[in-house]
């Protein structure tokens, strides 16, 4: 009774998670009104930002405990959003260790990023064992509409 309990709370969270991403994926396709060319920050100035929440997201378990910070979703966001700068994707093995959640954890994450449609998975052909993990369309405009609107304040 009791695991059958857990397995609907699960699919009641999963459902609200996806009315959640519904309603996400709305807003961005309202993005807001485009600024002109010379008022819009530059790609180099989107990843200072994100690089400046990271580092800012990491200084405050040097003062607090860590369990009040848990977001690996929004911390794997941010470290794709500056690793696309590379134009290399990463790992799981390397996304899981930047989230600073257990592997399990993260790896449900990586799942929910993927049916959300922010992030991109690819089997590496050469060895299958080898996923690498990119932000999708929809992540990069996401992640840089969240930027832009820092940037602006």
């Amino acid at each position: 009774m009791k695991n059958e309990s857990v397995v609907e709370l699960i699919k009641d969270l999963t459902a609200k998670l996806s009315a959640v991403a519904e309603e996400f994926n709305g807003r961005i396709a309202q993005a807001e009104k485009p600024l002109s060319p010379a008022d819009e920050p530059s790609d180099a100035t989107l990843i200072e930002h994100a690089n400046t929440v990271l580092a800012e997201r990491r200084m405050r378990r040097r003062y607090l405990p860590e369990e009040l910070f848990h977001e690996p979703a929004w911390d794997m966001l941010l470290a794709l959003f500056v690793a696309r700068d590379d134009r290399s994707p990463m790992n799981i093995k390397a996304l899981v260790a930047l989230s600073d959640a257990p592997v399990t954890t993260s790896q449900r994450w990586i799942e929910h990023l993927h049916k959300l449609k922010l992030i991109d998975r690819v089997v590496d052909p050469t060895d299958r064992r080898r996923v690498e993990i990119s932000l999708s369309y929809n992540g990069e405009q996401a992640m840089k509409a969240y930027l832009r609107a820092l940037a602006r304040s």
